[in-house]
């Protein structure tokens, strides 16, 4: 019975997985409206009524999808910044702006999840909470080694903001030329920074407070 069940719950799993790899496939294509039962059941191997034994909604699919994402993003950060291998305060935040200039689509996807958190059930949206709080044990390690000096109430502190920053930040990388030429009128001819420029500033003003062990005795200063 053992084995049976374990059959199940992998066939369960792997079925859900192809879900969630159609989900995000459609949604590469052609963003939110291009990902529906009907459309995800075109993509997958079983019929589409099966979609509904483990999803209520697309917006379930979607908040499932976005905590698998994030997982992969938290695990690539944790690899970015080896234990035992101090780092400036710039280079922290250039591997950063990095790794979220590469993520844009899981950052739409963030920018999202309020909206999906509404039409999901609880143990959805629980789980996704999960994931996403897992920015504190993340960045709490890899800070703790890179800025021993600095308190726990600081490191707290970025997490919650990096946290939010994370998730509301893509709306602002995602301008079209017309959208930027409008900005740069409203605001009487300022320059605007690149994707780029505007980030590494972001996090060069969230880091300001800590002394990472890659600065040694300097100081830093922002960009």
């Amino acid at each position: 019975m053992g084995f049976q069940r374990a059959r199940k719950e992998e066939q369960r799993e792997r079925r859900r997985q192809e879900i969630l790899d159609a989900a995000w496939e459609l949604f590469e294509e052609g963003g939110l409206e291009m990902v529906t039962f009907s459309t995800i059941g075109a993509k997958v191997s079983f019929t589409r009524q099966t979609i509904y034994t483990y999803y209520r909604s697309r917006d379930e699919v979607l908040l499932d999808l976005l905590s698998r994402r994030m997982e992969d993003f938290y695990q690539d950060i944790r690899a970015m910044f080896p234990i035992g291998k101090p780092v400036t305060q710039r280079e922290f935040c250039e591997r950063l702006v990095d790794h979220l200039l590469s993520n844009k689509k899981m950052l739409a996807l963030f920018s999202l999840h309020i909206t999906l958190e509404n039409k999901a059930r609880y143990e959805n949206i629980l789980s996704f909470k999960r994931t996403m709080y897992e920015a504190f044990p993340v960045f709490c390690t890899i800070l703790c080694d890179q800025c021993p000096d600095a308190s726990e109430d600081a490191f707290c502190y970025f997490c919650l903001t990096i946290m939010v920053y994370i998730s509301s930040i893509y709306p602002m990388i995602d301008q079209t030329p017309l959208q930027k030429k409008a900005l740069q009128e409203a605001s009487g001819g300022m320059a605007i920074p690149t994707d780029r420029e505007l980030i590494l500033s972001s996090l060069m003003l969230m880091t300001g407070s800590f002394h990472f062990r890659g600065d040694g005795d300097e100081e830093t200063s922002n960009p």
